[in-house]
């Protein structure tokens, strides 16, 4: 029997189709490059398939980092993975080591955040342990990473307020690129705690 959490984190490996969504990132060097060239990602349908519904608990939040172009998508797999959409919990603000606004080049604005939805099933509330944890984050210096490694990585500020929120439960990371102590992980860039 899978272990099961009452927290699940996860950053999915968005795909991006031509013509629909931005599907390249340009690089320092001048060159556009897609996004499978920085990180494998899967189709909607692959995550779907992904056996959440066996890894969570009858009471548990689901927080998902989404792209704005894929709020739609994202919204569609909570609810495949038998969750609720409740809200956004968390929006990064992203800054330059200098603090200056990053931007990235976008379809009809410039964007400059990116942001984590919640959603849930059963009763969280009961575990719910703060309520002052904002939604803006800011963190960036330890980010501005060079190398592969360095895109899609997400503050680790977000990890440290769901702790906070929900301290004493089982949590896991989904899409995880590094291990967290205290956290479980599952992603094809760590050692995994759990088969999917």
């Amino acid at each position: 029997m899978a272990k099961k959490y009452n927290v699940i984190y996860a950053d999915p490996a968005w795909s991006y189709s031509k013509g629909v969504y931005q599907e390249w990132r340009p690089s320092h060097d001048g060159k556009d490059r897609l996004i499978n060239d920085f990180y494998k990602t899967m189709s909607i349908e692959e995550m779907k398939a992904l056996p959440i519904k066996d890894i969570s608990e009858k009471d548990c939040a689901l927080f998902m980092w989404f792209t704005y172009s894929h709020l739609p998508q994202a919204i569609d797999l909570c609810k495949s993975w038998g969750f609720k959409y409740k809200t956004v919990a968390f929006v990064w603000l992203k800054l330059s080591n200098k603090g200056n606004i990053l931007s990235n080049i976008g379809s009809w604005t410039m964007g400059n955040t990116e942001a984590v939805l919640i959603a849930t099933k059963g009763n969280m509330l009961q575990y719910k342990k703060r309520n002052d944890i904002k939604q803006i984050v800011m963190p960036n210096t330890e980010l501005r990473l060079k190398g592969a490694n360095r895109h899609s990585r997400k503050p680790k500020e977000v990890m440290e307020r769901i702790e906070l929120l929900f301290p004493n439960v089982p949590k896991i990371e989904l899409f995880a690129r590094q291990n967290v102590d205290g956290w479980d992980a599952w992603g094809n860039e760590v050692e995994n705690s759990i088969t999917l």
